[in-house]
């Protein structure tokens, strides 16, 4: 492998960490040791949210991983050049050919080829990305790339599927919760019956099992409005009863399993429910708060911080307030897809503040010299943290006056009591 090209991976992939911890501060990762698989093998996950999937996953894998890219990616000259060199191989989609017949046999051969010598290779198998808690049915080609490879070493092989789950509360909003959970890895030589015996079925069987697998590490709704059911029912179980990330998953699964349980055996009551939470949540709504400014009463252990912090918090917005919210204005000026906006903030995120620090820094080091020049260099980040930890403080303290200037507080109250009530129902049932 070429030396340069491996620093300059080693190097994109320690900034890809940092920028997803900083986005995404809120991460749970669980299982992550299945992943240090040495051998031949192909990293998938589920897709709900473009060009940061790929990212997400290869990054948690300590070999160098290359990616199944689509075909029109490579249409011009220099992209061409580009994604061929930093360890991409095109594939054709419908929508990539214009109509013409698609031939991906090309893109299967170098597939196999490069897991067949150890490499790890990642692909989408939904084929495309949409912005839900919601695995869509795979496509076969991930299963077909491997069982070819194995077939051709007679199944005497190590050769591998790395599935990961990948979950996000909401996936295009700055330091919202994820989850990242590897699932077991799936043995190619575990189909070498069936694949003798029939080829298209093996790859069915195998696309299944694969899909089964990121299902069962993912949260996995079935629609949008099961997905606001759920994701509601997160929110009062976790402002009352708060759990580790894994707990927290865990729970929520298993939440979900009981409450498609009771759909086809109490389908009125969980009716009922449904309008409960409904009606509570347009309450909130209207007077612009939220669940947790209902549920947890502030003391003054909340108020000391909020009010000490705010000098340093100030200092903070101030002096990272242009590489802050020129990312955010990119992202809402460009109008792309709402997939693309996490993408775009953490990419111009990328470049605005080493720039803005950089300038900043010198003009302080110009006015007060060298010296305050470095320190306020120093300060930017350490402040910027500050900022960010004290904001949720501050929204917070301004959800819960605006929650207790509702007419019928106490009733709120209750209502909460109520519901969350109702809600444990699903775990206890």
């Amino acid at each position: 492998m070429n030396p340069i090209l491996y620093f300059i991976y080693q190097f994109l992939k320690l900034v890809t960490k940092i920028s997803f911890r900083v986005y995404y501060p809120n991460a749970t990762r669980l299982n992550l040791d299945r992943l240090r698989y040495r051998g031949g093998s192909i990293l998938v996950s589920n897709h709900p949210n473009t060009l940061l999937d790929p990212l997400n996953a290869a990054c948690r894998v300590p070999k160098v991983v290359h990616f199944l890219a689509n075909a029109s990616l490579f249409q011009t000259p220099f992209t061409h050049w580009f994604f061929n060199t930093f360890y991409c191989i095109p594939v054709e989609r419908p929508q990539d050919t214009k109509g013409k017949p698609i031939n991906n046999a090309n893109a299967f051969r170098k597939s196999q080829q490069f897991i067949r010598n150890g490499g790890c290779l990642y692909i989408a198998p939904e084929g495309g990305s949409d912005m839900e808690r919601r695995v869509r049915p795979f496509k076969t080609g991930t299963a077909r790339i491997l069982l070819g490879a194995a077939a051709q070493q007679n199944f005497e092989t190590d050769l591998q599927i790395l599935p990961v789950g990948l979950t996000y509360d909401h996936a295009n909003r700055f330091r919202s919760r994820m989850t990242v959970n590897a699932a077991p890895p799936i043995l190619a030589r575990d189909y070498a019956d069936l694949y003798q015996k029939d080829i298209i079925n093996a790859a069915r069987q195998l696309t299944q099992d694969l899909e089964q697998a990121i299902r069962d590490h993912t949260i996995d709704t079935k629609d949008k409005t099961e997905d606001t059911l759920v994701l509601r029912a997160e929110a009062l179980l976790r402002n009352s009863f708060p759990v580790s990330g894994a707990a927290h998953f865990k729970r929520t699964k298993d939440w979900i399993a009981e409450w498609r349980k009771q759909v086809e055996e109490a389908a009125e009551t969980c009716e009922a429910y449904l309008q409960q939470q409904e009606q509570y949540w347009s309450k909130l709504e209207s007077a612009q708060t939220t669940d947790r400014a209902v549920a947890a009463p502030h003391t003054a252990a909340f108020w000391i911080p909020l009010i000490l912090g705010a000098p340093f918090a100030l200092y903070g917005w101030l002096n990272n307030l242009l590489p802050g919210y020129l990312p955010k204005i990119a992202s809402e000026k460009l109008d792309l897809y709402v997939g693309y906006t996490a993408t775009v903030q953490i990419l111009c995120g990328l470049l605005t503040f080493p720039v803005f620090y950089t300038l900043q820094s010198l003009a302080v080091g110009t006015w007060l010299g060298p010296g305050a020049g470095w320190l306020y260099l120093l300060s930017l980040p350490l402040s910027g943290w500050l900022y960010l930890k004290w904001k949720p403080l501050a929204q917070r303290g301004r959800h819960r006056q605006r929650a207790k200037r509702i007419r019928d507080w106490a009733g709120l109250q209750e209502e909460r009591s109520q519901l969350l009530k109702a809600t444990l129902h699903y775990l206890n049932p």
